[in-house]
């Protein structure tokens, strides 16, 4: 029998946490003198210590460690348990790997002079929803106030209720970046179902995953915030999956000024 010093020496735990590993029920002594207190330890409890070390090595908490110890009898059961947390352990380092990407590119952004707020750009999960649209061809930016009359219109002819809160959306179906002839469909969610006119369509959209950036001001910084979105998703390699859509949070419909007008670019992604 050893004495607890003496299995801490050899098992190269210290006291204090085989002390901690009885309370618990990890490495319980095999024998504790009722008169001293004393626990004594065996030189078969020695492999134990040993997995119990190599368990911690991996990065297993003492509660995992004690769950192996107990239900894992053999190889063939670790080894498919250790898969799993292989698995698990990769995914945690491939997040931490997209983190510290971020954090080096933001670093590396935050040296370019620009009123675009760089280190906002943002991943967000939008919900499936459902929205009311008008889809049209418009000659400048400018012009998409047009289709915004038109799906008002046609909202307020079927008595259309809009989500709490609604978003205004703007989405761009032109590949690449132009500033004539756009193709442009506006977008309102909406609450329940609705019938197509020969204008306005209704429309039912699943979850977007985005890269998105919204900023404070007049809408002549579109285009530059495009551009670091742009810049952001290529830099944290991520790729396209969809047309590139603004939310509209507060917009000339309710708002004077154009400095505080408050829009969000978003742009469907994935990693590639």
């Amino acid at each position: 029998m050893l004495r607890i010093g003496e299995f801490s020496v050899l098992s190269q735990i210290s006291i204090y946490m085989l002390r901690h590993y009885n309370e618990i029920g990890l490495l319980i002594p095999e024998h504790i003198d009722q008169f001293t207190g004393y626990r004594y330890y065996s030189e078969n409890q020695l492999p134990i210590a040993n997995k119990i070390q190599a368990l911690k090595n991996m990065g297993l908490s003492l509660s995992l460690i004690k769950e192996i110890l107990t239900k894992y009898t053999n190889n063939e059961e670790l080894k498919k348990y250790l898969e799993l947390h292989a698995t698990e352990q990769r995914e945690k380092i491939a997040d931490m790997q997209r983190q510290l990407n971020l954090i080096e590119t933001t670093i590396e952004n935050l040296g370019h002079t620009s009123p675009i707020p760089l280190y906002s750009v943002a991943l967000k999960k939008f919900p499936a929803h459902n929205v009311i649209s008008v889809r049209g061809i418009i000659a400048t930016p400018d012009q998409e106030a047009v289709l915004w009359k038109q799906l008002a219109h046609e909202r307020n002819a079927q008595n259309i209720q809009l989500s709490n809160p609604a978003w205004n959306i703007a989405k761009f179906h032109n590949e690449g970046f132009v500033e004539e002839n756009l193709d442009v469909e506006i977008q309102q969610t909406v609450v329940g179902q609705y019938k197509d006119t020969e204008i306005m369509k209704f429309k039912a959209v699943k979850e977007i995953t985005a890269a998105t950036l919204t900023f404070r001001g007049k809408y002549e910084l579109l285009p530059e915030a495009n551009e670091e979105v742009i810049r952001w998703i290529a830099d944290n390699h991520y790729e396209l999956t969809g047309s590139h859509f603004n939310i509209y949070h507060i917009s000339p419909e309710t708002e004077q000024s154009i400095e505080n007008m408050i829009t969000e670019v978003c742009f469907p992604i994935k990693p590639k």
